[in-house]
């Protein structure tokens, strides 16, 4: 009875693998062509969609490399003010020290002169 069964399940195996190779033999080069079509159609859609990820990813780097232009524009203005601001600032000081001793500036430039013009003869 054992081998009976196991005579069964042989037979039906080799009976799905029959069905299953005529499955297979019967398919037309009319279906190899539609699937080839469908796999067509399926790289198109992936094709185009990499595309607009693609797109999409340049404009969002395009807009960060405007925000970080703009904010490299602003800091440069900012620094641009403050040193302007330090200038004016030293200037002022500079006059305040040369009204209240005048003497001493008068004496410190012409130091000064004195060194450059022994540094232009050499």
């Amino acid at each position: 009875m054992a081998t009976a069964s196991m005579a069964d399940k042989a037979k039906a195996k080799a009976d799905t693998l029959i069905d299953e190779a005529e499955i297979a033999s019967s398919a037309s080069a009319g279906d190899v062509q539609a699937e080839l079509e469908n796999l067509r159609r399926d790289i198109a859609a992936l094709t185009q969609t990499l595309a607009s990820f693609g797109s999409g990813k340049i404009k969002e780097a395009g807009m960060r490399a405007s925000e970080i232009g703009a904010e490299a524009a602003d800091a440069s203005v900012q620094y641009a003010e403050n040193a302007r601001s330090s200038f004016l600032s030293a200037e002022q000081d500079l006059e305040a020290h040369i009204r209240n001793k005048p003497l001493q500036a008068i004496a410190i430039a012409a130091g000064v002169g004195f060194l450059a013009a022994l540094l232009s003869r050499r």
